[in-house]
């Protein structure tokens, strides 16, 4: 057979004209470039059930909003009873282990309750209104005193003093004055019946409240929340007793010292130092300001006694009564405290603060429970 014929087409011959020197391929041709696809819209079907559910969630939503606004204030209330669950449980508890039926137990502390509360008012109520009162009047007289040392700002004692005397002679601003205190007076009764109403209910009926709440959560979850509760009632009450002591004695401490460099109103004043004394940070500060401002009125030697009694005083508290009082129940820091206290601030103002720390104090049981394994305790 014949070789067949070699095409040109397909060989060249080699560049250097060597006849022994393999072809070389031909070149080939470039690829064609794929056609361009026109470029097509792309349809998302939204379906009806899809809009129904998203207009159905985003009412939901701002409906569950609207209603926490309008019912804040029973939220508030049955979140402070369950606090003060928290806190007379124990108490609760050991009068049971002597012996006393649960409501007996429970029906003798509320008494309790309301008649210290009771006391509480009677003793204080009136001569806080009498103070009060003295304060609004005697108030142009005291930036009158008070002149001699503001020489370098005569026109700001001035308009103090007009406004003073303005707010003091106007019947319209005394009307309106004793009608917000007769509305907040009764507003507050109503709501410490409420609330003592609330926490009576969860003492003597909070197993089976309990058992209803939690019957939703994982059996895993019941048992931590089982271990958690006594902890966190231990930490609320060791809190509660802790900060009343510790307010009372402020308060005690604050009266005999104003009382002794007669200083005007004390009782107002020591109320307030006694109150103010729960508000972590700040609570020192507002309670000594007003109480210097009007020893100031007395003398300066009186002013910068009380300034100096009530300093004394807070250092003594934070470095010897609070660690004995509350005697480690407490495992928050005091940067904890601080953020706790703001949180607080902004949400509710003072009683934002008062309600945060005892819930912050009641964290870290809660975190140390969580994260433990379920055999590990025993």
């Amino acid at each position: 057979m014949g070789t067949p014929p070699i095409e040109p087409s397909v060989l060249t011959s080699p560049p250097n004209g060597d006849p022994l020197a393999p072809p070389l391929a031909a070149p080939l041709a470039p690829p064609l470039a794929a056609p361009i696809a026109a470029p097509s819209s792309v349809r998302h079907d939204v379906s009806a059930r899809t809009v129904v559910k998203v207009v159905a969630v985003t009412a939901l939503t701002i409906g569950g909003l609207w209603l926490v606004l309008k019912l804040a204030t029973i939220l508030l209330l049955l979140f402070v009873a369950f606090l003060l669950t928290a806190a007379l449980d124990p108490i609760a508890g050991r009068l049971e282990r002597r012996g006393l039926p649960r409501p007996v137990s429970v029906g003798l502390l509320a008494l309790a309750l309301v008649a210290v509360v009771t006391l509480l008012l009677l003793l204080l109520i009136p001569p806080l209104i009498d103070q009060g009162a003295q304060f609004g009047d005697q108030l142009p007289s005291y930036i009158d005193r008070a002149k001699g040392l503001s020489r370098g700002n005569p026109a700001l004692v001035d308009r103090l003093r007009a406004a003073a005397g303005s707010g003091s002679a106007s019947p319209t601003v005394l009307l309106g004055g004793a009608l917000a205190i007769g509305a907040g007076v009764v507003k507050g009764v109503s709501d410490l019946v409420i609330l003592l109403v609330m926490t009576v209910y969860l003492l003597v009926d909070g197993e089976r409240s309990y058992g209803w709440a939690v019957h939703f959560l994982p059996p895993k979850q019941r048992a931590n929340v089982r271990r958690a509760l006594p902890e966190i009632s231990r930490v609320v009450s060791g809190y509660l007793i802790g900060q009343v002591a510790t307010s009372l004695l402020f308060g005690v401490f604050a009266y005999l010292l104003l009382w002794t460099e007669h200083v005007p109103q004390p009782l107002l004043l020591a109320v307030a130092a006694a109150v103010l004394d729960a508000i972590p940070v700040a609570g020192v500060l507002l309670a000594t300001a007003p109480a210097a401002l009007l020893a100031l009125t007395v003398s300066p030697q009186a002013a910068a006694i009380v300034l100096g009694g009530y300093v004394i005083y807070h250092q003594l508290e934070s470095h010897v009564l609070v660690p004995r009082i509350y005697a480690g129940r407490l495992r928050i820091s005091s940067f904890a405290v601080l953020v706790a206290a703001l949180v607080g601030w902004t949400l509710l103002g003072v009683v934002g603060v008062l309600l945060a720390l005892p819930v912050a104090a009641a964290i870290p049981v809660i975190e140390q429970i969580w994260r433990e394994e379920p055999g590990a305790a025993s």
